[in-house]
């Protein structure tokens, strides 16, 4: 049986979590995170996001030849979650996209098995869905080399 791959949005298929970060630099309340979020044009923000390594390209592969079962994106409103399902449709990935809360992980939304594979570059997220059952990948660009754990590119997956 091949296992089943679920891969994160934000740092995996656009650098989202790199300008979130630039976003808020300095900013450390809980009311600047909220002013912010609300401020976000979600259509736009994702279209000036860059794309990863050729990202939408391999997952329009992976959803055709291998089992790539969905995208696990956490939302921080419900306009983030429609602009994502939309950029991810406008460029021809079609398969489920499942919303993470915040407070919720990402084994509460897919129970991880040993044959769901997650693709995250969110080390805490790999460690949640392995201790949960499931095997993880940390997508790691900048790493010195690939391991068994760690991926440089979805590529790698083709």
């Amino acid at each position: 049986m091949e296992n089943e791959l679920y891969i994160d949005f934000d740092g995996v298929i656009l650098d989202s979590q790199e300008r979130y970060k630039q976003d808020m630099l300095g900013k450390t309340s809980l009311e600047d995170w909220i002013e912010y979020l609300s401020s976000i044009e979600w259509y736009k923000f994702l279209r000036e996001c860059n794309e990863i390594d050729e990202s939408l390209s391999t997952l329009k592969e992976l959803q055709k030849y291998k089992n790539l079962k969905g995208i696990i994106t956490r939302i921080h409103a419900f306009d983030e979650g429609i602009e994502k399902v939309r950029f991810l449709r406008e460029n021809g990935v079609v398969v489920p996209v499942f919303y993470v809360l915040p407070g919720q992980s990402k084994s509460t939304i897919v129970m991880p098995s040993v044959d769901k594979v997650l693709v995250d570059d969110d080390i805490n997220n790999c460690l949640d869905w392995e201790k949960n059952g499931g095997k993880a990948l940390l997508l790691d660009p900048y790493s010195e080399k690939e391991s068994k754990e760690v991926i440089k590119s979805l590529k790698k997956l083709l």
